[in-house]
């Protein structure tokens, strides 16, 4: 498998990242693409990468609040070589569990038996995405061996999400095109696949309150929201193998939700964990857009 990591001036958690995959799956070929950071510490770590892994800078902006994220994903789509499957991270995530061999052919064959299979998410189910009753809107299905979302309104990662695994042939015979933003490659994705496939035992995810950037800047809201939140590094210990055997044949099958397998190697965070400095904060939400489109009018 292949593994494309989307990066931008976030140095820290960027080599964070690349720790962990380089710890966990040493046998896949790493590809970091930094959508043109300028930031001198974030320089000097891909200047390091540099050394053992492949590294493309891309300088073209969407300008897409997220940046030019779907056009790198788009670019490495089209880099993606021979019959590898592809799995797409950001540098705000990092490994949690060793990827093994097997675990890349049960991957595999799930790709070859499952035609209608377009997207696999490698990472654990976010706390704040659980409705009570607990797990009301997660089903697993015995015969896919996979955990599927059924929320009850319409929501992006339900069939589609930033971080992914997917079979670079499969996308091709559909001549799939990574669009700009998530919900609109979601919309996508559900007229042709089915949703998208939760592993048992995911092997990433996205660090808990970390810091952010919207269209490549931060505004005063979002500063504001990761100084409220102590926004920072906060890295995730690697599970132990009895961890991650335990969840792999629990049963009943045991929804993987973050807060409930994984834990930070420093700091207490509030639960459930945030994964946006506004999280759960409207009013500064609605200041940044103010502030974002002020900036676009004066520009």
């Amino acid at each position: 498998m292949q593994i494309f990591v989307f990066s931008y001036n976030r140095g820290p958690f960027l080599e964070n990242c690349i720790r962990s995959i380089e710890a966990c799956a040493p046998q896949c070929k790493l590809t970091i693409i930094d959508d043109g950071s300028d930031d001198p510490n974030t320089r000097q770590v891909l200047a390091s990468i540099r050394e053992r892994h492949q590294v493309v800078e891309n300088t073209a902006d969407s300008g897409h609040k997220l940046g030019g994220l779907y056009a790198n994903m788009q670019a490495a789509y089209e880099m993606a070589t021979g019959d590898e499957l592809i799995c797409f991270l950001q540098d705000d995530t990092q490994m949690v569990r060793p990827l093994t061999d097997t675990d890349l052919i049960d991957l595999r064959n799930s790709f070859d038996q499952q035609p209608d299979l377009g997207f696999i998410s490698p990472a654990f189910v976010r706390g704040i995405s659980i409705k009570k009753p607990a797990n009301r809107d997660f089903r697993f299905d015995l015969e896919r061996n996979f955990w599927f979302w059924y929320p009850r309104k319409r929501s992006t990662g339900t069939w589609f999400s930033a971080l992914l695994i997917a079979d670079p042939a499969r996308l091709r015979k559909v001549d799939w095109h990574f669009e700009v933003g998530e919900s609109v490659n979601n919309h996508k994705a559900a007229k042709i696949f089915c949703r998208m496939a939760r592993m048992r035992a995911p092997f990433s995810m996205w660090l808990p309150n970390g810091r952010a950037y919207r269209g490549k800047q931060k505004s005063l809201a979002l500063r504001f929201g990761e100084w409220s939140r102590r926004c920072g590094l906060y890295p995730l210990e690697v599970m132990s193998d009895k961890e991650v055997q335990t969840l792999k044949t629990a049963e009943p099958a045991r929804l993987p939700v973050a807060e409930d397998f994984l834990k930070t190697t420093h700091g207490r965070i509030k639960l459930p964990w945030a994964y946006d400095p506004m999280q759960g904060a409207g009013w500064l939400k609605s200041l940044d857009r103010l502030e974002r489109k002020l900036r676009g009018l004066f520009k």
